[in-house]
């Protein structure tokens, strides 16, 4: 089951070897098949296809572990795209056909658009804080839903609400008043 981004980069910014090692084997399951079908499309080998996703990596981890780094886009979106440049750059060192890096370059570009990101980041952090503002329960059951992928049942049980019906009209009812706040602020 995969894992919101939020909680992969939680996890790559806890120090818990446990916990990076999980983030670092989802964001593989994620993200390695399409580097490989990049790379090995465009003038590469599978070994160079791995080369450049430990230096994508390198590059995730220390991004993540710098506390400004935001997310404006999926994590599999942000891993292609900076694999595409290392690439990219790879390809122009060793000197390989221009036509083909042409191409290469125009390939599944991450768009630019700067306002629509900031928007939606802008809409997102407005969440957040009405989250934040919902009481204990309500927002610890969003949580384990929603970012944990937790099944109702379990969310129940951790909870000790005494059965996944009780743990559903919580849900319920923390969503109402969600989307109350939020069409309230549009």
């Amino acid at each position: 089951m995969f894992q919101s981004d939020n909680i992969i980069l939680l996890k790559l910014r806890s120090g818990v070897k446990r916990d990076e090692r999980e983030a670092l084997d989802q964001i593989r399951q994620q993200c390695f098949g399409m580097i490989r079908q990049l790379i090995c499309s465009n003038q590469g080998s599978l070994v160079d296809a791995e080369d450049i996703y430990q230096e994508m990596i390198i590059n995730l981890v220390q991004k993540v572990r710098k506390n400004d780094f935001v997310l404006t886009c999926t994590i599999r979106t942000y891993n292609y795209e900076v694999a595409r440049r290392l690439w990219l750059k790879q390809l122009r060192k060793k000197g390989r056909n221009k036509t083909d890096l042409d191409h290469l370059q125009n390939t599944l570009q991450c768009p630019d658009d700067i306002e629509k990101n900031m928007m939606r980041q802008e809409r997102y952090q407005a969440l957040h804080r009405h989250i934040d503002r919902l009481p204990e329960r309500e927002r610890e059951v969003l949580k384990l839903y929603y970012f944990e992928r937790k099944k109702m049942s379990e969310i129940a049980l951790e909870l000790n609400l005494g059965s996944e019906q009780v743990a559903k009209n919580i849900k319920c009812k923390a969503m109402k008043k969600l989307k109350e706040k939020v069409k309230s602020r549009e």
